[in-house]
């Protein structure tokens, strides 16, 4: 029998093989009993690897052209807030343009540029076009509130000089003319030097903003100072050198920047609210939609501290727009219409729901909330284990 020979020798195999062939009919019954089930296992599994393989694929691509799409968003975000400051200067009422927050513009650039040296270091070219377009946005506004010494020059002229050497960097580590990591072992090289060095300048402005947030009047540097010597004290000790922590310090840094850069508004929203009247309704609207745009690539490629940045950014704008629907102009009309508020919010909960649900189901996860953020933070396997 056949059950027999699956126990002899491979030649004693082979030899009933050859001198003891079975009938035809029996080959026949074999084969119609054997193969087509075990063809059908293999290429079951196969399809079923192909559908999932394919369902990762199609969000995959989906999610990189909604970041292209973004970068498109951000590309006019600026746009109505430059337009309304160029209409405050032209007809010379600098009283709304003072109150706008520049320290949140300088953490939001900042944030911008070293977020853009973290996409480089991934290669995500899409991302990095549109953290370029927030630059761009950032250096318009800066540039109309440094012309009308709403800020201080001295500020804007470092901070200038500071990004176009980080766009440059980051340029030149996009197209792999500066390696990644040091060809001497035990030895950081350009690359990971910038990334450290980037990171603790971004992470020592920080409390500066804050600083300069809570007492605005007694401007000092020392916040700021002593932040970057006492990092600069930590990463002078090789165990706390490693590539890891260097590769995602501009990242980490950039996350925290984000996070203050709407502080500064949001208080001098909430102690002075004229200075609403010199916000733009249109800007904050296009860097919410922006954000949400974003939001469902750092999903998908599981980076949490573009997700974090990406989310923080939703909540912030959404809290801008808030603070609009909250408080009266002089007119006794609200500065932002409830019909608009309620409409962004509905529509921003059912984009939330909807990329968080598309994206558990692209990786075959039967609870997405939990598991969906779980599996971001590297705390458990996506994809669920088939028998």
């Amino acid at each position: 029998s056949h059950v027999s020979e699956l126990m002899l020798s491979p030649l004693q195999s082979a030899h009933l093989q050859v001198h003891h062939r079975p009938p035809p009919a029996r080959q026949l019954q074999y084969a119609a009993k054997c193969t087509p089930v075990k063809r059908l296992v293999v290429c079951g599994s196969a399809e079923a690897a192909g559908s999932e393989a394919g369902k990762d694929a199609g969000w995959g691509d989906f999610t990189d052209q909604v970041v292209r799409l973004a970068g498109i968003v951000f590309t006019v975000v600026g746009l109505p807030q430059v337009l309304q400051n160029a209409s405050y200067i032209s007809s010379g009422s600098l009283d709304a343009l003072s109150i706008i927050s520049w320290e949140g513009y300088i953490s939001g650039i900042l944030g911008n540029t070293l977020m853009c040296s973290h996409f480089a270091n991934r290669g995500e070219k899409s991302a990095v076009m549109v953290q370029l377009v927030g630059i761009a946005n950032n250096v318009a506004v800066l540039s109309q509130m440094a012309w009308t010494q709403c800020m201080p020059r001295t500020v804007f002229a470092v901070t200038m000089s500071c990004v176009a050497l980080a766009v440059g960097m980051s340029y030149a580590r996009l197209s792999n003319r500066i390696p990644a990591v040091s060809t001497v072992p035990g030895q950081l090289g350009l690359w990971q030097r910038w990334q450290l060095v980037s990171g603790v300048i971004g992470l020592a402005v920080v409390p500066q903003v804050l600083y300069n947030v809570m007492v605005p009047a007694h401007p000092s540097f020392l916040p700021g100072i002593a932040m970057a010597l006492l990092l600069s004290g930590w990463f002078s000790i090789p165990a706390n050198r490693s590539s890891e922590a260097v590769a995602q310090l501009p990242g980490v840094a950039s996350t925290i920047l984000f996070a203050v850069s709407p502080l500064p508004q949001l208080v001098r929203n909430m102690l002075d609210p004229r200075g609403l009247e010199g916000l733009s309704v249109g800007t904050m609207l296009l860097a919410l939609l922006g954000n949400s745009l974003m939001a469902p690539r750092a999903l998908f490629v599981k980076d949490p501290v573009w997700l974090i940045g990406a989310s923080w950014a939703i909540f912030a704008g959404w809290g801008q727009l808030l603070c609009m629907f909250l408080r009266h102009a002089p007119s006794g009309l609200r500065y932002l219409d409830p019909i608009v508020f309620g409409s962004v919010t509905a529509a921003l909960a059912v984009v939330i729901i909807s990329v968080v649900t598309k994206d558990a189901a692209s990786k075959d996860m039967s609870g997405p909330w939990g598991q969906n953020v779980l599996q971001v933070f590297g705390l458990q396997q996506g994809r669920k284990q088939s028998n």
